[in-house]
Formats: C-alpha cells, sequence, structure tokens
C-alpha cells in the first residue's frame, strides 16, 4: 500500500501536524511507503519524519488569496491529481486538503481535526459576501459527500458537528498522546526561564487567534488579580494578527506584571512549562485545541476547560477536569483546594496513559486505509 498525506501549507508544527509525523512515521515503521504533499514545512517538523517523501508543491497568488486561500486549494488538488496513479490512499488533513482529489472518485480519507471551512464562512466578521458563502458551502457539503470516502474525527462532539454540517457520519478515532515525554519533568527549567518562582502559573498552550480565545483567559487573570496578587498567565503559541490587540488590552488594564506572551517554545519547554503551572486554563470555542488538556494531565496537572471546547464531553463524563464557562471562579477553587484538585488531575493522567495511545490511533486509521481499498475492489 502506498499513501499520500496532504496537508496545507505548514508554518506551525501544532497538534494537527503532529498527527501527521506520528502517523506517518507508524507507516514507515510497518514498511508502508508514504509521502507528505504540501505546500511548504518547517524544518523542525521534517526533521521528525523519518523516511517519508516531502512534495513540495508551489502555489500562485490570486486575488483575494488571504480571505479565500484559493491559491493553496489549487496548488494542493493540482499537486494530488497529478499523482493519484502513483498512490493507493490519500489522506487529506486540514482545510483545504479535502479538495485535493476533486473530480476524481479514489480512496480518499478525511482527517478533519475540524471543519474550518465552514468555521470560518460562518464567522461575522469574514469579508466574503453571504451569496459566495452559502455556495462555497454548499460545494465544501458536495465533495465531502460525493467525493471523500471516508472521514475521520477524533471525538463525538466533532463526530456530531461533522455529521449536522456534512450530512454523514464520520468514524471516531481519538488522538493519541505522548504520555511518556510529557509525564516526565520537574519544572525547573520552566519556572527558571520565565521567573515563575513562588508565583500562581495560569498556563494556555496554543496559537493566539479568536478560536482560542485568549482573551478570556486575560479577563480571568484581571478579575483574579486582586485575590491572587502573585498569579502569572503564560500564553504560550504565535500569532501576529491576534497579539496587537491583545498586548494593547493587558497595557490598557496594567496588567503587564500578570501576562506573559512567550512567542512559539519547543515541546522541550512546552512540557517544563506543564510541570511547571498550577493549571491549564483552556477557554477554546469549538476549534481544535485538543491535545493540550491531555498532555497537562499527563504531568497531573488540574486542567480547566470551556463547554464549547471539543473535549468537553470526554472530560465531564470521565471525570478528569473542570467544564465550565466561569473560569474566574473554578480558578480561585483550585488556589484555595490545591489537593481536591490534584486529585482529579490524577485520575485523568492514568486514564490518558491507559486510553490514548499513537500506536493505537495509527493501527486505527491504518486498518482504515486497508478497509477502504477492499471496498474499492
Amino acid at each position: 500500500m502506498r499513501v499520500l498525506i496532504v496537508h496545507p501549507g505548514i508554518y506551525m508544527y501544532g497538534g494537527a501536524e503532529l498527527v501527521i509525523v506520528r502517523l506517518s512515521n507508524y507507516m514507515t515503521k510497518k514498511g508502508i511507503e508514504n509521502a507528505l504533499l504540501t505546500t511548504c514545512i518547517l524544518p523542525e517538523m521534517e526533521k521528525d519524519l523519518n523516511g517519508t517523501k516531502i512534495i513540495i508543491q508551489k502555489k500562485r497568488k490570486y486575488p483575494l488569496d488571504k480571505i479565500t486561500g484559493f491559491g493553496e486549494l489549487i496548488a494542493l488538488n493540482r499537486g494530488t491529481t497529478s499523482m493519484l496513479n502513483s498512490f493507493d490512499v490519500i489522506n487529506v488533513h486540514n482545510c483545504p486538503a479535502e479538495f485535493s482529489t476533486f473530480p476524481h472518485h479514489r480512496s480518499t480519507i478525511w482527517m478533519c481535526n475540524e471543519p474550518l471551512l465552514n468555521l470560518l464562512l460562518e464567522q461575522k466578521s469574514t469579508q466574503i459576501p453571504k451569496l459566495i458563502k452559502k455556495l462555497i458551502l454548499f460545494f465544501s457539503r458536495f465533495v465531502a459527500k460525493s467525493f471523500l470516502r471516508h472521514a475521520v474525527v477524533a471525538d463525538e462532539f466533532n463526530a456530531k458537528r461533522f455529521q449536522n454540517i456534512y450530512g454523514f457520519k464520520p468514524k471516531i478515532i481519538p488522538y493519541g498522546i505522548d504520555y511518556d515525554f510529557f509525564s516526565k519533568s520537574n519544572g525547573r527549567k520552566g519556572l527558571a526561564k520565565f521567573d515563575l518562582y513562588d508565583n500562581f502559573v495560569v498556563l494556555q498552550v496554543g496559537p493566539l487567534n479568536q478560536f482560542k480565545n485568549q482573551i478570556e483567559s486575560i479577563r480571568t487573570i484581571e478579575k483574579l488579580r486582586s485575590k491572587i496578587p502573585k498569579i502569572k498567565l503564560l500564553l504560550v503559541g504565535r500569532g501576529e494578527s491576534e497579539k496587537p490587540a491583545l498586548q494593547r488590552y493587558v497595557r490598557d488594564r496594567g496588567l503587564e506584571k500578570h501576562v506573559i506572551f512567550t512567542e512559539h517554545l519547543d515541546r522541550d519547554l512546552v512540557r517544563e512549562l506543564y510541570h511547571a503551572c498550577h493549571v491549564l486554563l483552556h477557554p477554546i470555542k469549538p476549534a481544535g485545541g485538543w491535545l493540550a488538556p491531555f498532555e497537562a494531565l499527563s504531568a497531573s496537572k488540574p486542567i480547566v476547560v470551556s463547554a464549547q471546547t471539543t473535549t468537553s464531553e470526554i472530560i465531564r463524563n470521565e471525570g478528569i477536569g473542570v467544564v465550565t464557562n466561569d473560569f474566574p471562579s473554578v480558578i480561585w477553587n483550585i488556589y484555595k483546594n490545591p489537593d481536591k484538585y490534584l486529585k482529579i488531575a490524577k485520575k485523568g493522567k492514568a486514564w490518558v496513559k491507559k486510553n490514548l495511545s499513537w500506536e493505537r490511533f495509527c493501527e486505527r486509521m491504518v486498518n482504515l486505509f486497508y478497509d477502504t481499498l477492499e471496498e474499492n475492489r
């Protein structure tokens, strides 16, 4: 079996990209020929791919390209369709990769980390006229139902959302977590690098954007600074478009000594901060952010997530964290009752170790690839 993974230009090495690295390396280890088609890739991700052929498809610039992403779509489609006869399975990932094999019927499986196109088009701030948005959404649903063999999501939340949008049920295959990696550290390097000693540390991990909702974390700190004078919030992630507004909010309210913007950090330092913090705050809207809560649990840290985040059902049902939209009250309770919430975090740590492994995720994905090939024979 030969597998082509398709992903748009890789400008950050986040959870969706880690999924590709783990899956590609698993296939290489199992002797399955695999390649990654994209429009660009970060050197650090390229270095982590062991034996995967990397194909860079150059993209052209089109009018309104920053708004529509049309150049990316055309480049991925052109590159993929030119190689359809060289691969048995096409595994498309982030938007707009789902359009890559159109209009050809192939063994195409969509790893839908999130229905990003639909989320973006439904935003009121989108600069695309309503009629054009409706046409794009119609075409998106048409392609998904007519030209993709299967879709995969990580949890029940996303499965329900996907079915509501596209009209068919996806497979649920939970991601893995690097439990062994994230469970081992003492946090000292993180404490020292950001001078966190004797502070109550709240951590949020993820790119700075409206979906990740960092403004809500900052507002939480604003409400708690009088009660917890040594509270500090670390926002770990890059986001040039969103960062100035966040920094302005921090300055206007005199929160400079309470909020730290770290930019993008390597995984070793992120692990240090998981162990250095007192709680992971995850106020994100329903878009991505699946890995961070479970990585924090691997470090035995309490987690607080919004009711809108895609992990909320698992966390609530398993009793391994707090699901709420009243973040200040919960953070205050964790500050006053650390032992109670540490007990919950340790329960979560055991659950992650038992249920979320990359080996299990990759095995189920590869089995789906083989099943899809059999269906088409």
